[in-house]
């Protein structure tokens, strides 16, 4: 009976000094402790050179959320490098998980960075080949498009996180184009236009484009112009490449006019026909 009376008792004193922690969610001595870690803002990717501010925020254990400081690494400081103050700066185009620890937890994001090609990009591109099947053929028209002669080039592009869109001229002979920026910063774009003038309307197909820029200024590839003409059967395919073509900036100057060329050739060769 002393025994039961003396737990009974033990036991009113636990209550009445909170031994429940009710309305301590913390602990016995009512101090909240985080119980997550997030990283904000909710940037996923960034621009080669480009940088952005990450910070830490805890959920706490009584429902609330606070900014806490913490220690950040990126486990590829090559592509995104983070300082002590969460500012991650791009530095390759590739993809890069960035962390921050703080009160024995963790957050994680992963960030792509990829180039910046939005701008006017403006130089020259130099024929590295060129087929001919049906009636293009027949009429020789490689011959009017010497292999290694430059002419102007320009691309103007908007871009959208990894998607782009813009136009192409290849020396007077302009059309719209568009693509996406492949994981390892490589852009690839495609299009189809028809350029017109009082001597004949070309239908141009661009594929197998294949461009890159490290440092968002300069920028080499190559591609394939494909014409076709309601004058002739077939096609023409025409392989280029991008020369000293550069952001913003007058780049090569054209040595020959490849499209004036071919306009004058295919007039010649169509009045002959």
């Amino acid at each position: 009976m002393r025994t039961l009376v003396a737990c009974l008792l033990g036991a009113l004193v636990f209550v009445g000094c909170g031994g429940d922690n009710k309305g301590n969610p913390g602990g016995p001595s009512g101090t909240l402790v985080a119980t997550g870690l997030t990283i904000s803002p909710a940037t996923d990717l960034i621009k080669i050179n480009g940088s952005e501010t990450f910070a830490l925020n805890a959920a706490m254990s009584d429902g609330s959320s606070r900014p806490v400081s913490g220690t950040w690494a990126s486990d590829a400081a090559t592509v995104a490098s983070v300082d002590a103050s969460g500012r991650v700066t791009g530095r390759a185009a590739g993809e890069a998980t960035i962390s921050g620890d703080a009160q024995g937890l963790r957050a994680t994001r992963r960030l792509r960075v990829v180039p910046d090609y939005q701008g006017d990009w403006r130089g020259g591109w130099a024929i590295t080949g060129c087929a001919a099947d049906g009636d293009w053929a027949r009429v020789d028209i490689c011959q009017a498009l010497p292999t290694g002669a430059v002419s102007a080039f320009r691309l103007t592009v908007t871009q959208t996180r990894d998607t782009v869109t813009g136009n192409v001229d290849f020396d007077e002979f302009p059309g719209p184009i568009q693509g996406t920026i492949r994981a390892s910063g490589e852009l690839e774009l495609g299009g189809a236009f028809s350029v017109s003038d009082p001597e004949l309307t070309l239908d141009a197909t661009v594929s197998d484009w294949q461009s890159v820029t490290t440092d968002n200024q300069r920028m080499s590839g190559r591609f394939v112009l494909s014409l076709r003409t309601n004058g002739l059967q077939g096609t023409v395919r025409i392989g280029g490449d991008l020369r000293n073509v550069a952001k913003s900036a007058a780049g090569a100057a054209a040595a020959s006019a490849h499209t004036q060329r071919l306009r004058r050739a295919l007039a010649s060769k169509l009045t002959a026909k």
